[in-house]
């Protein structure tokens, strides 16, 4: 018997995003992304009795804490988040990139787990040769997609850390994450605000880009969305199985993370 209903898991996708995805019978859906969902939901649909698929719900997977937090949690003010960057136990990170060096200013207060796991990222030499595979105009860019196990092993998932009240603005550092306890070796870069983000657990920034590399930044070849949240960019499960050869073969335009140091 054919199935009348099936979920999904939201990915980390900006809200409005036009999902695409096949149903149980075969046919392709592009489902809009309710402003509601977060990443780690399970968003349920059935099948109408002229056969097509309707939204039904959605159901917070073991993700009910960031609510929680949302209303524990006042937002930091600018000049707040200043002091923050500006404190004695911050590190400053360079990424060299195929379009030039981008300082970062890591601050362990906001996210000690998330901190020190990009530092041992950088001190372990992963951060090389990385595809910067997904980027979206005024969003983010995102990369540490590797095709190697043993590289990626030690990373394995991150707790969350405590939220700190920390916005998400121009140059906001932090890790991709699927849902709560899920932060791995996957970094974001921010190209603009994204004022619903920093209100979950899992979405605590570990660092902000320096003022001096916001333009190479804003230079890196944005080749779009993942197909997983309905763009044509890479597709970071087949980046995953063949590796870089992939994005060459693929998305030539697309630049790389070369190296990174603590400076």
């Amino acid at each position: 018997m054919a199935a009348e209903a099936f979920f999904f898991e939201v990915p980390d996708c900006p809200k409005g995003t036009i999902l695409k995805l096949k149903a149980p019978d075969g046919k392709t859906l592009q489902i809009p992304l309710p402003q509601e969902a977060v990443p780690g939901d399970h968003m349920y649909l059935s099948k109408t009795e002229g056969g097509s698929w309707a939204f039904d719900k959605i159901i917070r997977h073991k993700y009910t804490k960031g609510a929680e937090d949302v209303a524990a949690v006042a937002m930091k003010t600018e000049e707040e988040v200043q002091k923050d960057l500006r404190g004695p136990e911050t590190v400053q990170v360079q990424l060299d990139t195929t379009k030039g060096p981008i300082r970062l200013t890591i601050v362990p207060s906001w996210s000690p787990l998330g901190a020190q796991r990009a530092l041992d990222m950088v001190r372990d030499g992963f951060l090389q040769d990385l595809a910067i595979y997904r980027g979206i105009k005024g969003f983010l860019v995102q990369f540490g997609v590797v095709d190697d196990e043993k590289k990626k092993a030690p990373y394995t998932p991150l707790p969350d850390d405590p939220l700190c009240g920390v916005p998400y603005l121009e140059g906001t550092v932090g890790f991709a994450a699927a849902g709560p306890n899920t932060r791995g070796c996957q970094l974001c870069l921010f190209l603009g605000a994204a004022p619903s983000l920093g209100r979950n657990s899992v979405e605590t920034p570990i660092g902000r880009v320096l003022p001096e590399s916001m333009e190479t930044l804003h230079s890196l070849f944005l080749p779009g969305d993942i197909p997983q949240c309905g763009g044509k960019g890479p597709d970071p499960h087949k980046l995953a199985e063949s590796g870089n050869a992939y994005i060459q073969d693929n998305f030539p335009e697309c630049d790389f993370v070369t190296g990174a140091s603590v400076i």
